[in-house]
């Protein structure tokens, strides 16, 4: 519990140091930092100590008098310290070659003290700071030469400073039209830097594109999982053609450091359809077509690849339909060829290619699966007759150029 306790005490000592001095560090107007030095010079000097204001080094006269000026009067109207009259100052000034427009070192600042009976010598400083004002006060003991008291801090601009350091409307709209023009060069250097950055990530964007360039060959590998026979196949017995070619022509592009890209795929099939069985009936259904798919591919480069892809796709017939009513033997097979009646199916297929870099490309062995949503139709006798629906894997193996 006492541990607790202890703890919490010292948790409670650290907020209250760190506010005090965020209080201390944030900007006051002049008049409460002259209240602040005054208080200050209170709280450290004994009641009675004599006591001159020797100097102010302000950038304006009327600035250091009025500094001056103020911490005098609540001196003396606090009447807990003895203050030194300051009319013999220009004289001691003239005689011991003193200038007190600017800083005067704490040994000369203790010789006047000592000309004028002054036990403490209080002086400051008001400073500027890129765009912040400090001011300070000090005390010196004239007999010891130690420093009593330093007070500093912040002065936040407002009319009155502004007047005091004889700032003018003129000279206000300068010093605005300067800190406008370096806002404005700031900001141009800051635009130029930020076309410049992307500028080089278009660069190395446009390094990173890939335009790629294949060939493959391979096998349908439907007969994995078989087609889909339509509803007038309804108690056959149903598998695909094998085996069903398949011939790819594409193209496509990588970008976003090789990661990302799309690919257009010319993929010819030849021998696709089905063989539908019924006791001592059998049909063999086949055609050409050109499956043209639209993928998106994301994938890894180097001296291996891996990339996944999926993707639409669009079958368009190139051949009329060869459909075989099989007999006895095969002698007594009748062929017919049927029109397609142009139309097309439409699918989703998705996969990945895996390959190995040789030469300037990529042997990849690419395997997929194909769905179609809709069927293969022919006419027949002036009605379009549905008969099945590709659905399995294609495996082949190809060569990749990545230019």
């Amino acid at each position: 519990m006492k541990k607790r306790l202890c703890l919490g005490c010292m948790l409670l000592f650290g907020s209250l140091t760190l506010a005090s001095i965020a209080a201390q560090n944030r900007p006051v107007i002049l008049d409460a930092a002259i209240t602040g030095a005054h208080a200050k010079i209170e709280s450290v000097l004994a009641p009675g100590t004599k006591i001159i204001v020797l100097n102010f080094t302000a950038p304006a006269s009327r600035l250091s008098d009025y500094v001056i000026d103020q911490l005098i009067a609540k001196l003396v109207n606090n009447r807990n310290l003895i203050v030194v009259e300051r009319k013999d100052l220009e004289l001691i000034n003239q005689e011991m070659a003193f200038q007190l427009s600017g800083e005067v070192s704490d040994e000369s600042a203790q010789a006047i003290g000592r000309k004028l009976g002054a036990q403490s010598i209080a002086s400051g400083k008001f400073e500027t700071l890129g765009d912040d004002y400090q001011f300070s006060i000090k005390t010196i003991n004239v007999e010891t030469a130690a420093i009593e008291l330093f007070y500093q801090t912040f002065i936040r601009q407002d009319r009155r400073l502004d007047t005091l350091l004889g700032i003018t409307a003129q000279k206000e709209a300068e010093r605005k039209e300067k800190e406008a023009e370096r806002k404005e060069k700031a900001a141009q250097e800051k635009a130029a830097k930020q076309s410049a950055q992307n500028a080089r990530v278009q660069q190395a964007a446009s390094r990173n594109t890939k335009l790629i360039l294949g060939l493959r060959g391979g096998l349908s590998g439907f007969s994995i999982l078989g087609n889909q026979a339509a509803e007038d196949f309804s108690g056959f017995d149903v598998k695909p053609l094998f085996p069903e070619q398949v011939y790819s022509l594409y193209f496509g592009t990588n970008s976003l450091n090789s990661l990302l890209g799309f690919q257009m795929e010319a993929n010819f099939h030849v021998n696709s359809g089905i063989e539908a069985s019924l006791l001592s009936e059998t049909y063999k259904m086949s055609y050409t077509s050109l499956d043209i798919p639209l993928l998106i591919r994301l994938g890894v480069g180097g001296g291996g690849m891996f990339s996944l892809f999926v993707g639409p796709y669009m079958s368009i017939p190139l051949t009329e339909l060869h459909f075989v009513e099989a007999g006895d033997d095969e002698s007594e097979d009748e062929e017919i060829a049927r029109s397609l009646g142009f139309i097309s199916t439409y699918g989703i297929l998705g996969g990945l290619t895996m390959g190995f870099k040789v030469g300037p490309g990529f042997i990849a062995l690419d395997g997929r699966y194909s769905y179609d949503f809709n069927y293969v139709t022919v006419q027949d006798d002036g009605s379009d007759m549905k008969l099945f629906r590709r659905r399995g894997f294609t495996f082949s193996l190809g060569y990749e150029l990545w230019l």
